[in-house]
């Protein structure tokens, strides 16, 4: 089904305002994992933020990434459609680092930056959500020629999760749109270089321990099932369209857009 920009925006907003109200359970006890092991890998590619300029794309209520990349020297734009998750964003407790920390209540497709604003523009669990086409562009006009990007997304190449996804419409949007191969391809016309890492493929099994609140052995095995998988998918690169997530970084080629139409 074909939705709207307008539509977009509104089922977006919406649904995060609800999550937010309701506490996000379902996605907090689920996702834990996932968020703990991928912000530690985005965090690992940014790696030094001194007097960098950094657009925080679909922000949420991630306060604490948020905070570790302003303690890195950065100043952070925090852009979100929902203003229940930036409000509570900003009811952090970011003492000393609350002057490098800026919400902005914005549409990622349309942002009200000028052109070549950031040095970095990071994002997790975010690209999917947009119309991919008018976000790069969008990327591209505010990024400075050769900035960093680095998103971390869902990808919808593996079948089992493709079908956990229709069982579970109520945690998620319906607009949103796992990456698939084209998608990948379609950003690295935006960049000088890319690559991609993948994440979670034996791993996902282990999830459900979670929900259950077997918390000690469910970490165990987690701790080992993503060591294993990264073995796995090291040996046998095929097998990464199989896995949950990919993290992109790049760099943008060396020129300006202008902003989406």
């Amino acid at each position: 089904m074909l939705y709207s920009q307008a539509d977009r925006n509104a089922y977006e907003a919406g649904f995060w305002d609800r999550q937010v109200a309701a506490g996000g359970s379902f996605r907090r006890g689920f996702y834990d994992e996932l968020n703990e092991h991928l912000w530690g890998l985005i965090l690992r590619e940014l790696g030094d933020l001194r007097d960098r300029r950094v657009l925080f794309v679909g922000c949420g209520t991630a306060a604490g990434p948020a905070k570790e990349m302003a303690r890195r020297g950065a100043d952070v734009w925090c852009v979100d459609i929902s203003p229940s998750s930036l409000d509570k964003l900003m009811r952090h407790r970011f003492g000393e680092l609350r002057g490098r920390i800026h919400p902005v209540l914005s549409d990622a497709e349309a942002m009200p930056f000028a052109d070549g604003s950031f040095d970095v523009v990071v994002g997790k669990a975010i690209v999917h959500h947009l119309n991919l086409s008018r976000f790069m562009v969008e990327v591209r006009r505010v990024g400075r020629p050769g900035a960093r990007i680095v998103f971390s997304e869902p990808l919808g190449t593996n079948p089992a999760i493709n079908l956990f996804r229709r069982l579970t419409p109520s945690s998620r949007t319906p607009t949103e749109r796992p990456l698939r191969p084209v998608e990948l391809r379609y950003i690295r016309t935006y960049c000088a270089s890319l690559r991609r890492r993948h994440s979670f493929l034996l791993s996902t099994a282990v999830l459900p321990l979670f929900l259950l609140g077997m918390r000690r052995i469910g970490g165990l095995l987690w701790k080992l099932s993503c060591a294993l998988d990264r073995a796995v998918l090291w040996a046998c690169p095929p097998l990464r369209w199989l896995s949950w997530n990919v993290t992109i970084v790049g760099r943008l080629h060396k020129i300006c857009g202008t902003r989406a139409s």
